[in-house]
């Protein structure tokens, strides 16, 4: 499969500690992870760790952090011909403290001003078409440019990316991923794990906005809600230690877009996205942290039977979800 991944990049440095430092005090660690990061950067290690032809296309900086980001992405062969380097500005990073005592995260995103792709010229076709909202009119072009592509938007609140464009693009999108947190924002309703009825509201309001796409909801450490078979269901995340969910959503992102091509239906599709995405978090950062396809093929296989491709890669689409339950 021919893929291409298009969004904000940024270079990555996490910090594992023991417990989230005091202020005012100093701690001697030692270690540290540096990886480039950002949301499509990590779809494209993953699609072509995967074995899809993988274009990136973005932007780094003219400094240090984007000699590193291009010379990583050639290293895992992932094709860099529509990498920009804008030579004005620095290349965004992250500086992301992991609490190994309670696994959560704390990123400090260094940022230059918007920075966005000058140059849209594409030459190939490709199968599958990952964006993370940043660039939106490099994604439309491509939108246009392969109409019989499996498109995914990935929308949240994470990377800077304008939330105008992102519901703009998300009327051409024929998958879209969001995150609780954005999809609350934009529907202005409140999830409450515990009452199941606020997540088909939430799940309701966005297939209103967007009826001719097939809408996955992440849940964080909940898993993930979708539309089968006329039916809203909430498939819950695999059970392992989890160590550092930084990237998880990503993970899944393109493992889901990989599922996709491969013609797996959008339950089967969703289940191998939720195990590639647990089986990361038992690992530090993000890059190092996916798996490989055989791991999550092996762990499907054993506990859910054959993997084998379905005819039909599109779910069924039901505009009246009212009356369903999670």
């Amino acid at each position: 499969m021919n893929a291409i991944s298009v969004g904000k990049i940024a270079y990555d440095i996490t910090i594992p500690v023991s417990s989230f430092p005091e202020e005012n005090s100093k701690i001697l660690l030692n270690e540290r992870m540096e990886y480039s990061g950002g949301s499509a950067c990590n779809v494209a290690f993953l699609l072509k760790k995967w074995n899809c032809e993988t274009f990136f296309s973005g932007v780094i900086g003219y400094d240090d952090y984007g000699t590193s980001i291009k010379k990583e992405l050639e290293n895992e062969n992932v094709y860099t011909n529509y990498l920009e380097t804008n030579y004005d500005k620095h290349t965004t990073t992250n500086i992301i403290i992991v609490n190994k005592s309670s696994t959560t995260r704390t990123i400090l995103a260094v940022e230059p001003e918007i920075n966005h792709i000058k140059k849209n010229e594409y030459q190939e076709k490709y199968d599958l078409i990952y964006s993370d909202g940043y660039e939106y009119s490099s994604t439309m072009i491509l939108y246009n440019q392969n109409p019989g592509a499996i498109s995914l938007l990935g929308a949240s609140i994470n990377n800077g990316s304008d939330e105008k464009e992102i519901m703009a693009l998300a009327k051409s999108a024929k998958y879209i991923t969001f995150s609780i947190d954005f999809a609350e924002k934009q529907t202005k309703l409140k999830a409450d794990f515990n009452n199941p009825q606020t997540l088909l509201n939430i799940y309701k309001e966005l297939k209103n906005k967007f009826p001719n796409a097939n809408i996955i909801v992440t849940l964080k450490n909940m898993g993930a809600m979708y539309q089968y078979n006329n039916e809203v269901k909430v498939m819950p995340t695999i059970s392992v230690k989890e160590v550092d969910r930084t990237g998880s959503g990503d993970i899944f992102d393109g493992a889901l877009l990989y599922a996709l091509g491969k013609k797996y239906d959008i339950e089967k599709a969703i289940r191998v996205a939720n195990i590639a995405a647990g089986l990361s978090t038992t690992k530090y950062g993000v890059k190092d942290s996916i798996p490989l396809l055989s791991e999550v093929i092996n762990y499907y296989e054993e506990r859910f039977g054959p993997l084998e491709p379905q005819n039909n890669v599109s779910a069924p689409i039901n505009n009246d979800v009212a009356n369903q339950n999670p």
